[in-house]
């Protein structure tokens, strides 16, 4: 969805930057004006080097202020905008005090008398290069992770009808959107396997709808809840269209019915605007007697008709 560059760790960018000074070359007849020449040229070639790579950096990122409230609350709950925003401003601070410190270095190269002068001044800016980058380390490296957490976001069409599925941790949500729709989710049968958001997609009578995949909720407060959790609230919030919530009325999720059913009242009152499906999987271990829609995942049992249910309630109103 972005287009960010790898980011080099500092002492890669410096790498770079003082392999491409040290191919500067320059064609002067006399001597002394020839060391004076490439001194400044390679301070020059390092400096903007280190420059035009962070510049790069900072432009790459997207304006968080012009994004969508969804993907800016998502980036916010993984890498934190504020802590990002800091990280490019000390980037920003690092290229201007790079300029400067050439800047003042190829005035004291001009005004050298002899080679060991020029050479003084060329290793001192080199120095200092290398102590303003290692102020920025930690910074390079939060938007190395940020970068990755940035490309690996899910392209949602805010246009398209959406389904979010829900429900605690292990209740089959993983293996119910493979079944209905494209998505190839890892499945594994043990808690918080979903660690992101995932999406798939199927088609009815010419229409493509979107099926969101969550991770599992607990039965906790807002401001006790994970990451993890976090993301899940975030799709529910500004993404459903409708919201299918699963429960496991065998347990083997590890999770007893009270406290599933605690977590489905929650959801209940937080988005009493969106219509809710709720359904219970597994019925090929336990099945009980209620009104809700029974389903197995694993057997592939119940999905056509939760299809119907999903379609109705589109039916039923404009998206």
């Amino acid at each position: 969805m972005y287009k960010i560059p790898s980011i080099l760790t500092t002492d890669e960018v410096l790498d770079k930057a003082f392999k491409r000074a040290s191919k500067v070359q320059v064609t002067v007849k006399d001597k002394f004006q020839r060391h004076n020449r490439i001194a400044i040229a390679k301070v020059r070639a390092a400096s903007n080097t280190i420059s035009s790579t962070l510049n790069k950096y900072i432009k790459s990122f997207p304006s968080f202020e012009n994004i969508p409230l969804f993907y800016y609350e998502l980036f916010d709950v993984s890498i934190g905008i504020d802590d990002l925003k800091k990280s490019l401003g000390a980037l920003d601070w690092c290229k201007k005090k790079v300029m400067k410190i050439a800047d003042e270095a190829v005035k004291n190269i001009i005004r050298s008398r002899n080679k060991t002068e020029i050479q003084k001044f060329r290793n001192a800016a080199y120095g200092r290069f290398s102590s303003i980058l290692k102020q920025i380390s930690s910074d390079l490296d939060l938007l190395s992770n940020a970068r990755k957490i940035l490309l690996s976001a899910p392209v949602i069409d805010a246009k398209k009808p959406t389904v979010v599925i829900a429900g605690a941790p292990n209740v089959g949500k993983s293996l119910l959107v493979a079944r209905i729709s494209s998505a190839k989710p890892k499945i594994a049968s043990y808690p918080f396997t979903t660690k992101g958001i995932s999406i798939g997609h199927f088609e009815s009578n010419g229409r493509i709808y979107q099926v969101i995949d969550t991770p599992g909720l607990l039965d906790r407060k807002m401001n006790k809840r994970n990451e993890m959790e976090l993301k899940a609230i975030l799709a529910l919030r500004h993404l459903a269209n409708v919201i299918v919530f699963v429960i496991d009325p065998s347990e083997y999720c590890g999770y007893e019915m009270d406290m599933q059913l605690r977590i489905l009242s929650d959801i209940n009152s937080q988005f009493s605007g969106i219509p809710i499906i709720e359904v219970e999987n597994k019925v090929d271990i336990l099945r009980l007697e209620s009104t809700r829609l029974k389903i197995s995942a694993i057997e592939k049992k119940g999905i056509e008709d939760l299809k119907e249910a999903i379609l109705a309630n589109f039916h039923e109103k404009s998206i």
